[in-house]
Parts: structure tokens; C-alpha cells; sequence
């Protein structure tokens, strides 16, 4: 399943997320794991746009989910897993990682109000390749 094929299009779709004013991005460092605060759609866009940059430095063009789980914690509340795959132009593997989205349904809308993942040490190890290679 293709999740966003050009950066355009990746940016409308990750600017339509709707983040919770209490939404916490957690990530696993080598030594620690960083809580990041999005309190609000102006403190998200400088995340996703330093996400899309990354994604543009490395060639991403396109992701794959290759596996999607969900469990409903509650009547409003859901936990969602995914393996996403990142794909340069050609297709090809550039890395593969696992987020955890808590969504709750807040009424007028659900919302991710939490997000977990292992991206980051995949994303600057893709770096590194590609700046020793």
C-alpha cells in the first residue's frame, strides 16, 4: 500500500494529520528515549517539515506500510502499529521502521494523541551510508 508518492503529496497528507494539543512523540535514542511535546498544529509543522527535508535529502520518494495492526484499547481509544518500508525513486529499500499511533476518538474528530517510534537511528544511519558510499 503506497502511503505518499511524491513530496507534495506527502506534505497534504501530513499536514491533515490532526494532532491531539496533548499529543507526545516519543523515540528511542542509543542511550535514552526522547518525549517531544506537540501541543499545538504550529509546533507539528516544523517536525514534518524537518521530516520531509530529511526525506528529500536521502531520495525517499515513496513508503509502503508492510504490515498495520490495530487494537481497540476502548470504545474511543486505539492503539495502531505500523511497518512502514521507505523507497527511493527506483524503488529500492532504503530503510524500514515501526510507529505506534494512540488515536482517540475526541468527538468531532479522532485524533492521534500519541506517536511512538524507531525511526531516527534508521533514518541517520541511511544518512551515513549514503555519505560514506
Amino acid at each position: 500500500m503506497e502511503a505518499y508518492d511524491r513530496y507534495g503529496t506527502l506534505g497534504q497528507i501530513l499536514a491533515k494529520l490532526t494532532v491531539s494539543p496533548a499529543c507526545r512523540r516519543v523515540a528511542p535514542g542509543p542511550a535514552e528515549v526522547a518525549v517531544t511535546s506537540l501541543p499545538s498544529r504550529d509546533t507539528w509543522a516544523p517536525q514534518l517539515e524537518r521530516l520531509v527535508g530529511a526525506y528529500r535529502m536521502i531520495g525517499a520518494r515513496s513508503a509502503q506500510v508492510l504490515q498495520l495492526q490495530s487494537i481497540e484499547l476502548s470504545e474511543r481509544l486505539t492503539q495502531a502499529t505500523v511497518r512502514w518500508r521507505l523507497l527511493d525513486g527506483a524503488g529500492r529499500t532504503l530503510y524500514d521502521f515501526d510507529a505506534a499511533y494512540t488515536l482517540a476518538d475526541l468527538g468531532r474528530r479522532t485524533r492521534i494523541t500519541a506517536i511512538a517510534h524507531n525511526e531516527t537511528a534508521r533514518l541517520r544511519a541511511c544518512v551515513e551510508r549514503q555519505r560514506s558510499g
